[in-house]
């Protein structure tokens, strides 16, 4: 058998490794060998193969649709959309339906849209059917639409209708700005832009100036940055105060500050010097950049800090060293005692050295650092989620507010929008070294913990082990573990409130075990508080540097990468601690 042939047969195989080799010869394949037979084998197989085969086998069908005549799918599209019914009909089937430019396929699709309740589906046809089969005589059809009771589907009509080019769409959507639905207000305004911008900017104008309805000013923002104009600015600043609309206000200003800014391009100046425009571009960048640094995001600042809606506050926050319970004889002895089985465990030989064959080599005394934060992470935002009301039987339609729902199936299907409080205490050891977290809370309990001031490398004999591991990595790290499984439509307010956030040294006395003639060595770390024995790491690099306060709290620029939406809560932290220690 030849190629094709083969892996044809590969299609109808029931083993899914092979399937996929068919799969792969036939998306790669000249169109002339996808014939009616193979499309029907594909066709069966992204219809029920194995989720990975079927993606596959639907994505070469989409590729080879519009490209040649696809006679087997042709049919079996018009089969569904003819006899067919919501269930048996996919979005899928619908795409391929339109990008196959058929006339009996328009026909069939019309008549589809006419009898359908799936509202995913209406929503799908009125917005698409007209950009592929572009047709006055659907203008009827779609204007059913515009009475529906999701404003999903209102909206696609909208955009639809336009694709028809009809001469009264202006008036048609003119009435639509009154619809209850900010939603489709908004895409009413941003149609009648692209026909008739005065009427639409006198629409949005109207929208803005209600502040009081929050949907209403978002769709207007929504709408303003999609249209040309640059006129809105005086409007939309003053909604930077409404604490309901202040985010979508903010991205409103932000988008027509730049248009200003681009307009400035237009100038006939950079026709004759293009290479002026990216000079330009890179000054205005650097000026940015520098006001942020200064005036934007200032370091300095109380102790309770608030920027937007985000609100960082600080308890107890200092420097300390925990003075040894152990002594330094006291750690070689618990040193001395497991230096021969530990050595014994990393070899991983029958041959156990002897004592005498076991040499310390060496030992220091350090101060390692560990950061301990009591705190508690709050978040007060909305969340939409699905939610089905079943109906009696006797109920045809149901209205919630201003919209009509009609009923399908017994139930309707909504999304709702949730307002929702989450707090959550956060009492968290990090070693401030490697980031890990480590419970150190016996190390706290039993030890006796005295301020420190960090000044020379060494204090008391202890060589100070610098941190690695700054507030703001470490108040990033719990920000985003909080906000990660959170999935908001919208935050009002969120905060950290922290009780406690200090940096611990604690004592630590390392000793190093040489095997005698082997290539091993073991390296013993004893809690100069606890006495507990762990494994060790080298000894640290000799450095002179002086660790400050100020140095430990620096957020530098990495503090402006550590964003909450609504607020800069790392940069804060930094001004906060610092601010307490004035």
């Amino acid at each position: 058998m030849d190629d094709y042939n083969v892996n044809l047969v590969c299609l109808d195989s029931a083993d899914t490794d092979r399937q996929l080799v068919g799969l792969a010869y036939f998306a790669a394949c000249d169109d002339r060998l996808l014939t009616d037979e193979a499309m029907n084998k594909l066709i069966y197989l992204a219809e029920h193969g194995h989720k990975h085969v079927s993606d596959v086998a639907t994505s070469i069908i989409s590729q080879a649709v519009g490209r040649r005549e696809q006679t087997a799918l042709k049919q079996l599209l018009l089969k569904k959309l003819q006899a067919g019914n919501e269930g048996q009909v996919s979005l899928r089937d619908l795409e391929w339906s339109v990008k196959l430019q058929t006339r009996e396929l328009k026909h069939a699709l019309e008549d589809y849209l006419e009898r359908c309740f799936e509202p995913n589906h209406i929503s799908w046809l009125v917005k698409n059917l007209p950009k592929f089969y572009p047709d006055p005589e659907q203008l009827s059809l779609l204007k059913s639409f515009l009475a529906y009771g999701d404003d999903r589907v209102v909206s696609n009509t909208i955009e639809g209708i336009e694709a028809l080019n009809a001469p009264d769409n202006v008036s048609l959507f003119s009435r639509m700005l009154s619809h209850a639905s900010p939603r489709v207000r908004s895409a009413a305004a941003e149609a009648i832009a692209r026909v008739n911008p005065e009427t639409a900017r006198k629409a949005l104008s109207d929208m803005l100036n209600r502040p009081e309805q929050v949907e209403s000013v978002k769709a207007a923002c929504h709408a303003i940055r999609h249209l040309p104009g640059r006129e809105f600015l005086d409007l939309a600043l003053p909604l930077l105060s409404n604490r309901k609309v202040r985010d979508e206000a903010a991205k409103t200003v932000a988008n027509l500050a730049l248009k200003n800014i681009l307009s400035l391009f237009d100038h006939e100046v950079f026709s004759k010097h293009a290479d002026l425009r990216a000079r330009i571009a890179s000054s205005i960048i650097e000026l940015l950049r520098e006001q942020c640094n200064t005036r934007f995001f200032p370091t300095s600042g109380s102790e309770d800090v608030e920027q937007g809606t985000c609100r960082l506050t600080t308890g107890e926050t200092g420097l300390y060293s925990f003075e040894p319970i152990i002594s330094p004889e006291q750690a070689q002895q618990i040193a001395e005692e497991n230096k021969k089985g530990s050595i014994g465990f990393f070899s991983r030989l029958i041959y156990r050295p002897k004592p005498e064959e076991i040499q310390l080599t060496f030992c220091e005394q350090r101060l390692h650092p560990f950061w301990h934060i009591e705190c508690e992470a709050s978040l007060d935002y909305i969340r939409s989620r699905p939610l089905s009301l079943d109906l009696e039987d006797q109920v045809s339609e149901i209205k919630i507010g201003d919209q009509l729902f009609k009923s399908t199936k017994k139930r309707v299907d909504l999304t709702v929008e949730e307002r929702c409080l989450v707090k959550q205490a956060i009492n968290r050891f990090v070693d401030a070294t490697t980031g890990t977290h480590v419970d150190f809370s016996e190390t706290l309990k039993m030890g006796k913990a005295r301020a420190l001031i960090i000044d020379e490398p060494v204090k008391d004999g202890f060589k100070i082990i610098p941190a690695r591991i700054r507030a703001s990595i470490l108040i990033r790290d719990i920000i985003f573990a909080f906000m990660k499984p959170i999935q908001a439509l919208e935050i009002i307010a969120q905060g950290l409130k922290i009780s406690r956030l200090n940096l611990y040294f604690r004592p630590v006395y390392a000793f190093e075990f040489n095997w005698v003639g082997r290539d091993q060595k073991v390296i013993f770390e004893i809690d100069g508080v606890t006495g507990k024995l762990s494994e060790g790491h080298s000894s640290a690099e000799k450095s002179s540097e002086t660790i400050s306060e100020a140095k430990l709290f620096d957020i530098g620029a990495d503090a402006l990468g550590l964003v909450i939406p609504g607020g800069e809560i790392a940069a804060k932290l930094a001004a906060a601690f610092l601010g307490k220690k004035k």
